[in-house]
């Protein structure tokens, strides 16, 4: 059971939850960018929240069915269709063997997410499906890969997602920081820059990290002895810009760390696109902690 890669699109890639424990070893958590459209993708087919899916991002992707599936497509509205019809999203859908699905361009965010009910069965690297190119740790989708899976149909067919979950990927981003060790290296000044200003999106943006245009911290710290640094860390380079690590980053890093944008934060700014205004607002480590746990919960993490 397998789907045939037609075209590959402008960068597809397998991924699940994430790879853990291991950046002592250098070995980055890497996983899916977007965890809402991903955790929503599993559960609505009664997945195991770690099953792998497809990360399609901006598009350009087809795919053949080479057998009965159950799927969900979530996350960015990249024209999808079966069969050259347009499909809705964030629902579970069956397809036959010789459907072709297709993904054209990015009409709202970033990345879509393809989930198939059991799960997509890529090699295991490190106790984790997840691609990471910077690591060369697996591989991107190219034409005439097969990608298998688990299961055929669905017994739960035409779950949808309630509509008031529905995000918006158009929006501009608030993205809420829990300050680190190092917040107080930057004075109220440097703070008042950080926080009052809406920065923009560069191109510099990828699975490693996304740098923000905007007005630069004045006499930001030089740079530091390379430390341990985490997924979702706001660096502030020595220009004075902050960069947030994403998924793939290093373990290491050597800017000062102004402190981390809240987890589930991250998936909103994971589909936001270049030139989308960007602001920060301070979060209490309590309120973060209640949501998380909430979140967990709901979609069975552990």
């Amino acid at each position: 059971m397998s789907f045939n890669v037609i075209k590959s699109g402008f960068l597809s890639l397998v991924e699940d939850y994430g790879r853990f424990g291991l950046a002592q070893y250098g070995l980055s958590q890497a996983g899916v960018a977007d965890e809402h459209a991903y955790c929503w993708a599993n559960h609505l087919l009664d997945n195991h929240f770690n099953d792998a899916v497809l990360e399609i991002t901006f598009g350009g992707c087809e795919l053949k069915a080479l057998s009965d599936a159950s799927i969900a497509v979530t996350g960015a509205d990249l024209g999808f269709k079966i069969n050259d019809k347009m499909q809705p999203l964030w629902q579970v859908i069956n397809v036959s063997a010789g459907d072709s699905l297709s993904w054209s361009e990015a009409n709202s965010g970033v990345r879509a997410y393809l989930a198939v009910k059991g799960g997509f069965q890529a090699t295991e690297f490190f106790n984790s499906r997840s691609v990471n190119l910077r690591e060369q740790i697996g591989s991107k989708l190219v034409e005439g890969d097969e990608i298998s899976f688990k299961a055929t149909r669905s017994e739960t067919d035409h779950h949808a997602m309630p509509s008031h979950f529905l995000p918006d990927y158009e929006q501009d981003v608030t993205l809420r920081l829990l300050p680190t060790y190092q917040f107080d290296q930057f004075d109220q000044q440097q703070k008042e820059v950080f926080f009052n200003q809406r920065y923009t999106i560069s191109n510099a943006y990828d699975r490693t990290g996304c740098r923000l245009e905007g007005k630069p911290i004045k006499e930001s710290q030089s740079r530091m002895i390379s430390e341990g640094i985490s997924y979702g860390s706001v660096e502030i380079t020595t220009e004075g810009f902050p960069i947030i690590l994403l998924k793939d980053s290093p373990t290491i890093g050597g800017y000062p760390k102004i402190g981390t944008v809240f987890s589930l934060d991250l998936a909103k700014l994971a589909q936001r696109q270049i030139g989308t205004k960007v602001s920060f607002e301070l979060m209490d480590i309590e309120i973060a902690q209640q949501k998380r746990r909430a979140f967990n919960a709901f979609f069975a993490i552990k």
